[in-house]
């Protein structure tokens, strides 16, 4: 209950920062402004926090340990999640919303085209390749160099540099001019966008517990993913069911949050928007946010945000809901 609250008031603080920084950055005299720094100064903020997050957890000795034991499914589950979500996603863009990849209703995608404005996929491969780096840079720095008196402040790094890139995120927003015209076009859709997170994850990681010689059966392997990359939270709600799933889930949702850091950008570029929205889960709200908007638009931040909040709000629900289950 006190990791619940503790969720609802960081997203009470991440809603207020983006709006804070989509009304300053609505004014008049900001907008008129090119801002040059804005951008540079945005992805030295990601940058830094990502090599915080790989510090903190290069340093962390458990999941170092349980890198050579349990590795390898939470390796799978982690893979099989994001590909699951990321292909109901997919349908769920082309199929029933008829979005094309770029996340435009056939009237919006007429009305940008006709009026000049129509977006490019602009993913930066450098960036990508910097991201890369630096987590693992980060990760080495905190297991072999970095002393405990160092990466214990680690996480105070993580929370101020996110709260940073949020407002940038908001005032980009902001100077832009469309927020609420987006807020408005994305309507219903933004709801349908986790719902496919979580079906698609679930049919995937229950597929890969049948089909797959995990240790772990199909239930077992659908609750360690029910986490949608919250690492905090997930262990703690499997440890009265199971300590190996929990230790699994810790893992495995570490590893999502890593792993759509790298990946979004590719699944931008390659697939569509809306699904690089789906990648991050949970934190498609907070940590992945500045990464998902920097590799699609500005427009996508409404979609990552509402998905992450939902999928958020889900875990301390469908975790107990699966493992209660009676097979």
């Amino acid at each position: 209950m006190q990791q619940m609250s503790g969720t609802l008031l960081n997203l009470a603080v991440y809603l207020a920062l983006v709006a804070l920084g989509a009304f300053l950055g609505s004014r008049p005299a900001l907008r008129a402004r090119p801002l040059p720094w804005l951008g540079r100064f945005q992805t030295a903020a990601l940058l830094l926090l990502i090599a915080a997050l790989g510090a903190e957890l290069g340093a962390n000795e458990e999941i170092v340990a349980s890198l050579g034991t349990i590795g390898l499914t939470a390796f799978a589950i982690t893979v099989t999640s994001m590909i699951g979500s990321m292909l109901a996603v997919h349908a769920l863009r082309k199929y029933l919303l008829h979005m094309d990849a770029l996340g435009r209703s056939p009237q919006e995608a007429a009305r940008e085209d006709a009026q000049g404005s129509g977006e490019k996929v602009h993913v930066d491969h450098s960036l990508t390749v910097l991201i890369v780096v630096t987590v693992a840079a980060g990760m080495l720095a905190g297991y072999f160099l970095l002393p405990a008196a160092v990466t214990a402040h680690c996480s105070t790094v993580i929370n101020f540099g996110l709260y940073l890139l949020l407002f940038l995120v908001g005032l980009d927003m902001g100077r832009q001019g469309n927020m609420i015209r987006d807020i408005r076009a994305a309507g219903f859709r933004v709801l349908l966008v986790p719902l496919a997170v979580m079906a698609g994850t679930f049919l995937v990681t229950a597929l890969a517990g049948f089909l797959l010689p995990l240790p772990l059966g199909p239930k077992d392997c659908v609750a360690a993913a029910a986490g949608f990359g919250w690492y905090s939270l997930a262990p703690t709600l499997l440890a009265p069911y199971s300590l190996t799933v929990s230790a699994t889930a810790f893992l495995s949702n570490i590893m999502h949050e890593l792993f759509s850091i790298v990946a979004v950008p590719v699944v931008a570029k390659k697939l569509g928007y809306i699904e690089a929205v789906a990648l991050p889960g949970a934190t498609a709200m907070d940590t992945v946010l500045p990464v998902v908007v920097s590799a699609t638009c500005d427009r996508m931040a409404i979609y990552s945000f509402a998905s992450g909040v939902v999928l958020s709000l889900s875990v301390p629900v469908l975790i107990p809901a699966i493992t209660a289950l009676p097979f």
